[in-house]
């Protein structure tokens, strides 16, 4: 099993592809990661100097390599330009975050299934407000469990309504891990929530029409016009790159299903990691995505004390505070090394990680075509990149642990 240190990688880059230094690193990573593991990936990175993205491996279809221009899923990864939509509707005076989302839900849950969040979730429900969901403060229970994935996509050349998601997540039991406001719990019900959120806010009710890149500055430049959120037809009329969902044994193609099982708001996000990075960029550090006192709003973090990665991740308004170093304290702190802000994915077939680095300026996204090695963009290319940016833009050897997995002593990847 090879080791890797920056100086060694450096090394290995000099004799590549012209770039800024920074870029030529980068390339290197992906390219000694792809050959090692055999995924596809991008990494883009954007500051006030630099704006690339490096590629590397191939498709599993057609064989081709991929390119910076080809498009992965994204996964959660869409949950941040969600909440930006909420958040702009807000803005805009059409949205409460404080009132029940039930006032902007009811109405369209009825006409699609004869019910409402009370029918669906009971009593607390009506508690939810919609900042409750942005924040994972609702205390819903997940629909995202293997007995509800597995099915999903057996199912995956059907269409599939976000009513099935919320039907199974309101099978759970319990249907609520807390009281509204008294927990933070990561749920991507939330998120499909959130969706009916921004439709009722706009006075429409088939979830189809809801128009998801209305956040994007106008006129869009081309990398958001890169940018797919796929909720209907086949997923490869906007996936460029097929992934691989399941184990290293027994592996499904995610290419060709029907792109609603990526569940539509809360996971639907499909683009090359360029708009990722760019979308990061003009969200959090130029700020003009939606206005800076909402962006600030959205930064009120707090760990996740119930669930899933409990105390491992700092949750906001669509926003995660996470950490890719091994090495690191818990919850993770931002502005320490090896910390960012942004948001991670885990899909059929995909994992991502997109974001912003405070020691840089700079905002980043990471994305490979597999998710059964689930650490593998947090923990081996995101934490690979961060040490190489410290070196060669600042000068700095930074210790950060990267690998699959916790070692005692060398840096696996």
């Amino acid at each position: 099993m090879r080791t890797f240190f920056p100086a060694a990688l450096l090394a290995s880059c000099c004799a590549r592809a012209a770039g800024s230094q920074l870029q030529v690193a980068l390339q290197g990573l992906v390219d000694d990661l792809s050959q090692k593991y055999g995924y596809a990936m991008q990494l883009a990175w954007k500051s006030n100097s630099e704006d690339f993205a490096v590629s590397a491996g191939h498709d599993p279809v057609t064989g081709r390599a991929v390119t910076s221009e080809d498009t992965f899923a994204f996964g959660s990864g869409t949950k941040p330009y969600t909440a930006v939509l909420v958040m702009k509707l807000a803005s805009e005076g059409l949205v409460e975050l404080d009132k029940p989302a039930a006032q902007y839900v009811d109405g369209i849950l009825k006409q699609m299934n004869g019910t409402s969040m009370v029918g669906l979730f009971g009593a607390k429900a009506s508690d939810v407000t919609v900042g409750h969901l942005l924040r994972m403060q609702s205390g819903l229970a997940d629909f995202d469990v293997p007995g509800f994935d597995d099915a999903l996509l057996k199912k995956g050349s059907s269409a599939h309504s976000p009513m099935e998601f919320l039907h199974a997540a309101a099978s759970q039991s319990p249907a609520f891990l807390c009281d509204p406001g008294q927990c933070t719990s990561y749920t991507s019900t939330n998120y499909v929530l959130a969706g009916f959120v921004a439709l009722g806010a706009k006075g429409q009710s088939d979830w189809t029409a809801l128009d998801q890149a209305q956040i994007f500055p106008q006129p869009a430049d081309a990398k958001y016009q890169r940018c797919r959120f796929a909720d209907q037809g086949r997923l490869n009329s906007s996936l460029s790159v097929a992934g691989a969902a399941g184990s290293f044994l027994h592996r499904t193609q995610i290419f060709s299903q029907d792109a609603s099982i990526l569940g539509w708001t809360c996971g639907n996000l499909v683009a090359p990691a360029s708009s990722a990075a760019e979308f990061f960029y003009d969200f959090l550090l130029a700020k003009r995505i939606i206005p800076e006192a909402m962006v600030d709003k959205m930064k009120d973090f707090r760990p996740l004390n119930v669930g899933w990665a409990k105390g491992t991740i700092q949750y906001g308004t669509g926003l995660m505070i996470q950490q890719a170093s091994w090495n690191a304290s818990y919850p993770p702190e931002l502005d320490s090394w090896g910390s960012y802000v942004g948001h991670g994915g885990d899909t059929y077939g995909f994992l991502s990680e997109s974001g912003v680095l405070s020691q840089f300026n700079a905002s980043f996204s990471a994305i490979a075509n597999q998710e059964y090695s689930g650490t593998f963009v947090k923990n081996v290319m995101v934490c690979n990149m961060i040490k190489l940016a410290a070196k060669i833009l600042l000068g700095q050897d930074v210790f950060l642990k990267c690998g699959l997995r916790p070692f005692h002593s060398t840096l696996v990847v």
